[in-house]
């Protein structure tokens, strides 16, 4: 996964979200985590890494769930 552009969009756009979907995501709690750099908001590799396998283990517990119902 090329990182190279770690404004927001450019994680909407490897994660094929819209930004309103992230801000969504963002109020709800769910965004990666972001760094400040001045006026800059950033995504460093590592936390979209995470973000990616928690939303992994949220969507495996879903399924474990649906199954055991």
């Amino acid at each position: 996964m090329d990182h190279t552009d770690r404004s927001i969009p450019g994680f909407c756009r490897r994660q094929k979200i819209s930004r309103s979907s992230y801000y969504n995501l963002k109020t709800a709690g769910l965004a990666p985590r972001e760094y400040v750099i001045g006026k800059l908001v950033r995504i460093s590799p590592e936390a979209e890494a995470d973000w990616v396998k928690a939303r992994e283990a949220d969507g495996d517990a879903r399924r474990a769930a649906n199954t055991e119902a």
